[in-house]
């Protein structure tokens, strides 16, 4: 749960600042999201600093403030801490739009580092 901590706070740092809040609608600054346990796994929104239950079924969960690809790896994050199995990164560079070596890898390299996703070769780069 620390290493996803960790990849959040990266996501949260960089380019388009996905889970950070300025402030969010309680009028708490600088507002990170992060992953904890209470009696079960919760995501803890930047914006609307709500518990979210990340369980893939559901469509819209109460507190959530961001969208679908979003949701998916906040699934994918779940399903990693629980089992341990890898997780994914999808389309992190053109949904997101990520920087190809000062975004996109960066959140690749610290995804592999703490073994969520198998590989840091991002699928659709013209680098190769």
């Amino acid at each position: 749960m620390n290493d996803i901590n960790d990849l959040i706070k990266l996501i949260a740092s960089i380019e388009r600042l996905t889970f950070y809040s300025k402030e969010n609608i309680s009028g708490q600054s600088n507002q990170k999201a992060y992953v904890k346990f209470r009696t079960q796994l919760f995501f803890v929104d930047n914006y609307t600093g709500e518990d979210v239950y990340p369980y893939v079924l559901r469509r819209d969960p109460n507190g959530f403030s961001h969208g679908g690809n979003v949701w998916q790896m906040i699934n994918s994050f779940r399903e990693f801490i629980i089992t341990g199995n890898c997780g994914e990164l999808r389309d992190s560079k053109e949904i997101w739009a990520y920087s190809y070596n000062e975004g996109c890898m960066k959140i690749r390299n610290k995804g592999k580092e703490i073994g969520f996703v198998e590989s840091n070769v991002y699928p659709y780069s013209f680098d190769e």
